[in-house]
Order: C-alpha cells, then structure tokens, then sequence
C-alpha cells in the first residue's frame, strides 16, 4: 500500500502494517488479550512522555502495539476487558503521531481530500483542530473488513495526529458513529493535554 503524505494521517502504514494486522485478527473474533491478568489500558503515554493519549469509550489500547508515535485500540472485550465496552461497536483504530510542522497552514478537509490517493470521499467531520474523512477505498487485507473506514489528523500541541477506524460494513464504526468515536478521542486527548499544562503550572509557581 502506498504511504500517505504525514499532513494526510501523520501514519506510515509500512512501519505499522504488522501492528494493523494483529488488531485486525481480533475484528475476526480472535483474543489478542493474550492471556493478561491485568486490564487493558484505556490512556497510554506517548511521545516520550509529551502527550497522553486518551481513548473513547469502550476502547482499549493494545499495550504490545504502543510505541512512542503510533497505538493501536480495539473494543476492549477484544482486549481482554469484557465489562468495559459500553456498547461501542466492534473496530479498530490506529493512532499515529509526528511533529507539527513550524508555520504549516492548517489541515483542512479540501486539503485532505487533495492528498487522498486512493478512495472516495463519502462524509467528513471538520472541527477547530481535527479533520476526519469517511473514505470509501481498497479493502483491507482482511477478510470481513470493510472497504469504507474513517482517517483524519489533527493536532494536539505540538503533535500531529494521524487517525483511521476500521470495521465490518455492518459495525457502527465504519459509519456516523466511527467518526463521532474518532472525535471523542481527540477532545480527550486534547483536554487531558490541557489538565497536564495546567498542573505543570501550578507546580512552577508552587516553588516559586
């Protein structure tokens, strides 16, 4: 598959092939728990500790994936956590982050659609700082995948983040709620963000 341009999705999909296709064998109903006594984290540090990133409801985030710039969160009965679903629907999500660039004009839907390779724009979810396109485009190499997922990027900080949501053409997550799923992780990950600077604040003028 071809790599998309960082302002598209911030993901390279070489690096995070062998990642995606882990995740996309417990979308076929296999455990990738493998048989953890803990539960599956619902936030997960990243990017050498500068961000936090915080998933939607009834996601968990696969620790074996985590690495400093990508994640990958499944339903979290798929991880191992039968009790904290909360009706979310069965997908995946792949999470990836790199640097903003310095000065950058903002991402805007226009400009990601202009980068889309491949697939057709069939919706699009456009806020202050995310944008996320509901693509119609070659199917995963899965079978039970659907050819129709949700990518998106936006920005936390000084993070680029790179989003895309896959599911069953009969899951929730390749339609409406896919992309509301998607907008929730950014408004938690960007508000624990914030929570962050502030106690970082307050700590600095504590010793002062």
């Amino acid at each position: 598959s071809p790599t998309p341009a960082p302002s598209l999705s911030g993901m390279n999909i070489g690096t995070c092939k062998g990642a995606i296709l882990a995740g996309l064998m417990a979308l076929a109903g296999c455990d990738v728990g493998g048989g953890a006594t803990s539960a599956p984290p619902r936030q997960a540090v990243m990017a050498n500790g500068t961000l936090t990133l915080v998933a939607p409801e009834g996601f968990c985030i696969d620790k074996r994936s985590l690495k400093s710039s990508f994640a990958l969160l499944a339903r979290c009965d798929t991880l191992g956590d039968p009790n904290g679903t909360f009706g979310a629907p069965l997908g995946l999500i792949t999470v990836s982050l790199s640097t903003a660039p310095a000065g950058a004009p903002p991402i805007t839907a226009q400009s990601m659609e202009a980068a889309l390779s491949d697939g057709t724009v069939l919706d699009r979810r456009e806020t202050k700082d995310t944008v996320l396109l509901r693509v119609r485009g070659t199917a995963p190499a899965r079978k039970g995948l659907s050819a129709t997922y949700w990518r998106g990027t936006g920005q936390v900080g000084s993070h680029l983040v790179g989003l895309a949501m896959y599911g069953a053409d009969d899951s929730g997550a390749t339609g409406a709620e896919g992309g509301q799923l998607l907008d929730r992780l950014m408004q938690r990950t960007r508000a624990q963000a914030a929570a962050q600077v502030v106690a970082a604040t307050q700590t600095t003028t504590a010793t002062e």
